[in-house]
């Protein structure tokens, strides 16, 4: 049932995908052919999220870290095999639209002083024992801004331009599965939360549904030609879900108590390394 339901989700997706690449194909026909490039990426991922003391490194760089890997397609408005004599713009020379389909998991626990040794207590003990996975799916177009020219460094017309830094912005669309596990008492949160600790141990305050959201995207990386028609890359990319549920956690405050809310969604950073293989 899990799987039909992704495939129902991931579906029209694909399809408006494929629907913008095709219409900014022909919209930029005019400065000559189109080119496609297909790639792959592989790194780690650093989720910051509700696990973990906030502004502390270990819970958002040293502790909370997994891996990511994803299939990526390049649309660029010109084609290298007429580089000679076509007519191009600023836009065909700087610019290129990116489609990604891409995967990434992290291990998710709880670092700093409250759950450090010489903190003792029921709460303590609960907080230690949480264990939480993130887990997302990852669809859609980021738009590249390159600061060399493009037509330049992929026909090689420039035998010393070697390296193509870039940044780039988009919006993602996310199928999120989290988990929380709990390790106190029998370990079954859902049949007792107060398992879980305290601002946790609240109605509507855990939800490990899946679910589908969307984030946006911001990145910094460069290419380097290895090639006539192959590149390698290595980028940074900074994501920001359009939610706070991508590890399952979002605090609510009993009216018993003073603890704090969440203050912020989810998001993690991408460090990769891909290749990229010119189709055209």
């Amino acid at each position: 049932m899990k799987l039909i339901k992704i495939t129902r989700i991931l579906t029209p997706i694909f399809v408006i995908f494929l629907f913008i690449t095709t219409a900014s194909a022909q919209n930029w026909s005019r400065y000559g052919n189109n080119s496609h490039e297909i790639g792959f990426m592989t790194g780690s991922t650093h989720f910051t999220t509700d696990y973990g003391e906030r502004y502390l490194f270990k819970s958002n760089v040293g502790g909370n870290v997994g891996i990511g890997f994803g299939i990526i397609h390049y649309l660029t408005f010109t084609d290298y095999r007429y580089r000679w004599n076509q007519r191009t713009s600023y836009w065909a020379d700087h610019f290129r639209l990116r489609n990604e389909l891409s995967y990434f998991s992290a291990d998710l626990d709880h670092f700093g002083k409250y759950v450090d040794e010489s903190n003792v207590g029921e709460q303590a003990d609960k907080l230690r024992a949480m264990h939480g996975k993130a887990r997302v799916i990852n669809i859609g177009t980021q738009l590249e801004f390159h600061f060399v020219n493009i037509t330049d460094f992929g026909s090689r017309r420039d035998p010393d331009l070697t390296w193509s830094p870039y940044l780039s912005l988009g919006i993602l669309g996310v199928f999120s599965n989290p988990e929380l596990i709990s390790e106190y008492g029998d370990g079954d949160w859902n049949a007792d939360q107060n398992i879980l600790y305290e601002k946790w141990a609240v109605p509507g305050a855990v939800n490990d549904d899946a679910q589908f959201i969307f984030s946006a995207t911001a990145g910094v990386g460069t290419r380097l030609k290895i090639g006539e028609y192959s590149d390698v890359f290595i980028e940074s990319k900074w994501q920001y879900y359009f939610s706070n549920w991508v590890d399952a956690l979002n605090a609510k405050v009993p009216t018993t108590n003073t603890i704090p809310n969440n203050k912020y969604n989810d998001w993690n950073v991408f460090l990769h390394v891909g290749y990229i293989y010119y189709l055209n």
